[in-house]
């Protein structure tokens, strides 16, 4: 494996080279992930794993910290993004992705390995500026030592008003830190209140 692969694995994940016919995925705590063959992994299958991984982790939280069995994040109707401790997404589930592809975003540009931080900077358009302060909310999370942190704001697309509350939290899982980013459409709420 070369060096620029593994500065591009997510965080909290580290490669085990020391056998040279085998490469190791590890968490950052030293626990195992997955193997491959030397000769044959790929920069894509193991940046996979890690990401299967992270939702693993992601699942057992939430069903320890509800008592219930644990959902697939695709089950989630929030669009449900997981986030490391720099703001890079690990893992959308098909909501997100839906949301993307039917709001004219290139869903790789919000998907896994970009950074989400980058993409509420980035926002231009009318109401772009809920996504700033998004950006600074997911920061106070993330770096800044809050728990959470949550917002309402409009969506607006060409044929219909929208509305929703964008929440993160931070949850704590062995030595890992992970941010969960969920956006909920509570349109229909808001267009009660407004009658």
């Amino acid at each position: 494996m070369d060096e620029e692969r593994s500065e591009r694995l997510p965080l909290f994940y580290s490669l085990d080279e020391s056998d040279p016919d085998i490469v190791i995925l590890r968490r950052s705590s030293g626990g195992f992930v997955a193997a491959f063959s030397a000769r044959g992994a790929t920069e894509g299958s193991i940046i996979e794993a890690a990401q299967e991984d992270y939702q693993q982790l992601l699942a057992r939280a939430l069903a320890r910290e509800s008592g219930r069995r644990a959902p697939s994040i695709d089950e989630l109707p929030e669009h449900l993004a997981i986030l490391d401790r720099s703001g890079s997404i690990m893992a959308v589930n098909t909501a997100w992705k839906r949301f993307a592809r039917n709001n004219g975003a290139e869903p790789s540009k919000v998907s896994e390995g970009v950074n989400y931080l980058g993409v509420c900077e980035r926002a231009t358009g009318e109401h772009s500026e809920y996504a700033q302060t998004f950006a600074e909310g997911l920061r106070s999370v993330i770096f800044g030592g809050e728990e959470r942190f949550a917002m309402e704001y409009p969506c607006h697309s060409p044929t219909q008003r929208r509305w929703f509350v964008g929440r993160v939290v931070l949850l704590p899982q062995n030595d890992l830190l992970i941010a969960i980013v969920a956006h909920e459409n509570i349109t229909g709420r808001k267009l009660l209140t407004e009658q």
